[in-house]
Parts: structure tokens; C-alpha cells; sequence
């Protein structure tokens, strides 16, 4: 099976088991539909989506009104009232068409726990979330209920690494973040922006946006501020038989990075072969390379 299939079967199997579990109750059996008061349902606590787009959800109005509402929301019954557990859209456009009630699945007992995961697992999987909107919800998941990568990983049909990269954008100045979220600076521009090498990651994330950098040229503000951290070593300096240098050259087209031969300082016959790399994603990329040999 091919990556990309692999990891489409794999939400596709996440999203058929959210659904399952949306519409049964603890004991596996299917919810009964009933209308509920619009005026008695209140947001999701959990709800990772920060942004609504209104032209977005005038249209889903317009559709409701047109086709009626297809597949029913979830709501748990919290203090008297409802809260939304999936549908937040649904509910918001149901309200925008004029509608007083909505059909929903009414689950009698649901732990904050299950519903702060399901609310993650559905906006990933039926809606698209901003990066830090997944980094924010994933760090929630952690901190308030033990989650674990790998346990994060399981839950929303992602590797254990996306997981990872996904949290260390939280490392970036506040500011830096909120572009992010606007939408003016991407997530793979983003993690270039997590290079150690980089002490100002505010500055450069503002030229992205005004000099409309790419990441190749973020990555080379990387390896030009890592050349003039590094000590000149004369062993690396010196000359090169042209057998050696043709076969760096070879081992830098294939890993699109800098390889440099580092000889021994007692022993020339001894070494140290280095493969550069400036950012997590660059060393994921030289991985799969490495990989790809077997």
C-alpha cells in the first residue's frame, strides 16, 4: 500500500468510527433523533475552531434551507441544557436560515474528556484547522487530560512526528503565531522558523510576509547564520583528492543538502563524513532519503 493510501484508508477509518461513536450511546446503541430548541443549545466548550467564516456559513444557511439538514448534530445534555458535542456550523447556519429547532443525537452521559477529543478529531477530519488551532487543541489534550503523542497520533490518524511538529509552532513568538493563523505565513515557512540558528524568528517571519520569502530562502538565512557560528577547522581545509570531492558532490545532489569530510587530526586515514541539515523537516527529508536506499 502506497503512503498516501495508507494514511487516506487510516482517516477514513477514523472518521467512519467517529461517526459510529457520534450516533451511539455508551452501550453501542444508535441515539434516537429528536428536535431540540435552538434557544436551549449552548457552543462547545472544547470547540478547537477559533474563526467562523460568515460567507461560509451563509451559504451552508442557504443550502439548509434548501435541502433541509442531512445529517443530524450531536449535543450532551449539560446542567438543563445542551451542549454542542459535533455541528457547531450546522447549528450556527440552522440559526442564520431562521430555524427554532434542530434535529440532533442527544447523548445522556459524556465525559469532557471524549468530547474535547471528538471536537479535535471531527474539525480536523470535515474541517480545516489553521495550524495553531491543531497545536492549541493537541497541547489542551496534553495538559488537561495526559494525553500522550503517540496517544494524540492514534486518536486523529496522524503519525506520531506530525504530532510533534505540529506542537513545536508553539515555541514561536506570539506574534509569529497569529500570522500563522491569518493565514500569512505557512506551516512549512513556520518550522524554518524553529532553526536554532535563527535568534530572531519574529524579524524573519515579518520579511516572509513582506519580501514574500519562500522556505529555500529562509533555510539559506539558516545555513548562512550556522557558516558564521562555525569554527574554521584546517583538517577540513585541506586539499581534497578529486575521487573524494567528486563523491561529496554526488552525496550533496542526492541529499540536497551541504556534505563535508572531516579528516582525523592524528589519523588520515579516519573521519567523520557530515550531512548538514537546518531544520526538523530537513532532517525528515534526508531520513526518507536514507530510507528510500533499503
Amino acid at each position: 500500500m502506497a503512503l498516501g493510501q495508507g494514511l487516506s484508508t487510516i482517516m477514513q477509518s477514523h472518521a467512519q468510527t467517529l461517526n459510529d461513536q457520534l450516533n451511539q450511546d455508551e452501550n453501542g446503541n444508535t441515539i434516537q433523533v429528536k428536535k431540540i430548541n435552538l434557544d436551549l443549545i449552548d457552543p462547545n466548550p472544547y470547540q478547537p475552531r477559533t474563526e467562523f467564516n460568515e460567507e461560509e456559513l451563509v451559504e451552508l444557511a442557504e443550502t439548509i434551507e434548501q435541502q433541509g439538514l442531512i445529517q443530524p448534530i450531536t449535543v450532551r445534555k449539560f446542567n438543563g441544557r445542551y451542549q454542542i458535542v459535533s455541528g457547531e456550523r450546522r447549528t450556527r447556519a440552522a440559526r442564520l436560515a431562521g430555524w427554532t429547532t434542530i434535529d440532533a443525537y442527544v447523548h445522556e452521559l459524556l465525559s469532557d474528556k471524549k468530547m474535547a477529543e471528538w471536537s479535535l478529531i471531527e474539525n480536523i477530519q470535515r474541517v480545516d484547522l489553521n495550524a495553531i488551532e491543531v497545536a492549541k487543541s493537541y497541547e489542551k489534550l496534553i495538559e488537561n487530560y495526559g494525553y500522550t503523542h503517540d496517544d494524540l497520533a492514534k486518536s486523529v490518524g496522524k503519525s506520531r512526528s506530525a504530532v510533534t511538529n505540529a506542537l513545536r509552532l508553539l515555541k514561536l513568538p506570539e506574534q509569529v503565531q497569529a500570522w500563522i493563523s491569518e493565514g500569512k505565513i505557512s506551516q512549512s515557512a513556520a518550522r524554518t522558523l524553529l532553526s536554532p540558528e535563527i535568534s530572531d524568528p519574529e524579524a524573519v517571519a515579518r520579511d516572509i510576509i513582506e519580501k514574500g520569502m519562500n522556505v529555500r530562502e529562509i533555510e539559506q538565512i539558516s545555513k548562512d547564520k550556522k557558516k558564521e557560528k562555525a569554527p574554521k577547522d584546517p583538517a577540513v581545509e585541506t586539499p581534497l583528492d578529486p575521487n573524494i570531492v567528486s563523491f561529496l558532490k554526488k552525496m550533496e545532489e542526492f541529499f540536497g543538502t551541504s556534505v563535508k569530510l572531516q579528516k582525523g587530526s592524528e589519523n588520515a586515514s579516519k573521519g567523520k563524513l557530515i550531512i548538514d541539515y537546518y531544520s526538523f523537516e530537513d532532517l525528515t527529508r534526508i531520513q526518507e532519503k536514507m530510507e528510500g536506499l533499503n
